[in-house]
């Protein structure tokens, strides 16, 4: 009786697999290398040094808020105005910005500018929003420079509490 004559090595299924893991890495690695070469070097952007100058300038202006023990309330009346109540606060500005930051939706985000009432409250004319938002309100100028961050969510009602940094 003969033996059966084994099969050549290029005629297994596994050498093959075991070729075809490198192979792939190796061609992987020249897709990245095309990657790298051909797309823009757009990681650092020009204006770098502005965008940290930014940055300080918001940080610094939270703690020029935490300096002076700031503390905003803010709530929307039936009639469809904000109002903001700021304390303890001397001097006290003639108006304060407030924005209104939806979470993922850019075109939905609100500036509104509030001006300095009789009853020692900033208001202006705004329908609640619906959903969440993130609030920033900030006041400019040399002296008074500062700013308070705080959440409005649907469930809190028509009040929120803004802090220094949003603490």
């Amino acid at each position: 009786m003969s033996s059966p004559q084994p099969t050549p090595w290029y005629r297994q299924p596994w050498p093959w697999f075991l070729i075809a893991l490198p192979a792939v890495a190796v061609c992987a690695s020249f897709y990245t290398l095309y990657l790298a070469l051909s797309a823009p070097e757009a990681l650092v952007r020009d204006e770098y040094d502005r965008n940290g100058l930014e940055v300080t300038r918001r940080l610094e202006q939270d703690a020029r808020a935490r300096e002076l023990g700031l503390e905003a309330h803010i709530g929307f009346s039936a009639s469809g105005t904000v109002y903001v109540e700021l304390s303890p606060l001397t001097p006290t500005p003639a108006g304060v910005r407030l924005q209104l930051i939806h979470p993922t939706a850019q075109s939905q985000d609100q500036v509104i500018d509030l001006q300095l009432a009789p009853d020692g409250r900033y208001s202006a004319a705004l329908a609640r929003p619906e959903g969440k938002r993130y609030l920033q309100l900030e006041a400019g100028g040399p002296a008074s420079e500062w700013r308070l961050r705080g959440v409005l969510d649907a469930g809190d009602g028509a009040r929120a509490r803004l802090l220094p940094g949003g603490d």
